[in-house]
């Protein structure tokens, strides 16, 4: 379109673009057809499609979703090209997760594996600083788990789809707690447990007051808070 062909008050352009009015019906139509077929492909994907979904699958849907985009909107563009697209994506998909199926090295290559980030109340910082994830993100999805305070866990695995696998202490240490620190410990908590202090950065507990005030001997900060205790449950996976 040329500059001079762009008029504001065009009303009929800012409604249906450069189709014609007809052209809308036409939309619905196509948009019901590649609707059908998406949900065909999506069932012939499996339900990993619908739960949490990997690198690959998440792969999958943006392209999908940009496979789709043009046949219902454009007017010059065909519906069978992009079925046809959508089935090879649905073969590729298939054959993808035979490979990943047949080979550990292939699955880890799409996949990726899981990252320890938790052990025995203490943050991985390394671990956290090659996935890419602050304390604070760490500390929120642990909060969604009803998790109080770092003390509770014995490992906290990082997995592939995004989501973290806990397991918990059976009986609870003093630890870093993961709420905003603004915030006001809840009635679960017993409060500063017995004035230790613990590192703020990888929640490291001193056997003795010795370090507390100097750098941490874990990971050399200097950023020394109360540490909290929380009664836990039977030991094991949340």
């Amino acid at each position: 379109m040329k500059k001079e062909e762009i008029i504001f008050s065009d009303w009929q352009r800012w409604l249906f673009g450069e189709a014609p009015p007809s052209f809308v019906g036409e939309t619905a139509i196509r948009a019901f057809f590649i609707f059908l077929v998406m949900v065909v492909i999506m069932r012939l994907m499996g339900r990993r499609m619908k739960g949490q979904m990997s690198v690959t699958e998440l792969a999958v849907v943006l392209t999908l979703g940009a496979v789709i985009a043009g046949p219902m909107q454009i007017p010059t563009a065909g519906l069978l090209p992009s079925v046809a697209v959508l089935v090879a994506l649905l073969f590729m998909h298939r054959f993808t997760n035979w490979l990943a199926y047949k080979s550990r090295r292939a699955e880890l290559v799409q996949q990726g594996d899981a990252a320890l980030l938790v052990r025995d109340g203490l943050l991985d910082l390394p671990a956290m600083q090659r996935q890419a994830l602050s304390q604070e993100q760490l500390f929120g999805q642990l909060r969604n788990e009803s998790v109080a305070q770092l003390g509770e866990l014995r490992r906290v695995y990082f997995e592939a789809n995004g989501r973290l696998s806990i397991y918990k202490l059976s009986e609870a240490q003093p630890g870093l707690s993961v709420l905003p620190r603004p915030d006001a410990p809840p009635a679960a908590i017993s409060g500063p447990a017995f004035n230790k202090k613990v590192c703020g950065t990888c929640g490291h507990v001193p056997t003795s007051t010795d370090h507390v005030g100097t750098n941490c001997l874990r990971c050399q900060a200097q950023d020394w808070v109360p540490a909290s205790l929380v009664k836990t449950g039977k030991e094991g996976k949340e």
